[in-house]
């Protein structure tokens, strides 16, 4: 397991009243280099490209492996809700965080 999802995995066990959004800051930055890796791994370099082209990128590369790019957008997605407060919306909850934390960890498994 990387060290950034190592630290989110201790920052969500923390039980602070902020530690489930810095678990899914920490959680959605290693995603998000693991999707470079596993562009990398089919000869693809996303250079500078945002993380949302870089996921469309990831589908036409996985074509073949529909759940990378499908288990990969959703954990983007519900990562980058999870980090961004609203007034109107509650904090992601320990379950949401650790959920996510297996997902992104599966997938950094398969970049092995």
């Amino acid at each position: 397991m990387s060290t950034l999802l190592v630290m989110a995995a201790a920052q969500a066990d923390r039980r602070s009243p902020h530690s489930n959004r810095i678990a899914a800051w920490l959680t959605r930055t290693a995603l998000e280099q693991i999707v470079d890796d596993l562009l990398r791994a089919r000869g693809i370099e996303p250079g500078e490209a945002s993380t949302k082209a870089r996921l469309t990128c990831l589908e036409v590369a996985y074509r073949d492996e529909r759940d990378v790019p499908a288990r990969s957008q959703y954990a983007w997605t519900r990562l980058s809700e999870a980090c961004h407060q609203h007034a109107y919306q509650l904090s992601p909850t320990y379950q949401e965080v650790r959920h996510l934390l297996e997902i992104v960890g599966e997938l950094e498994a398969g970049t092995s």
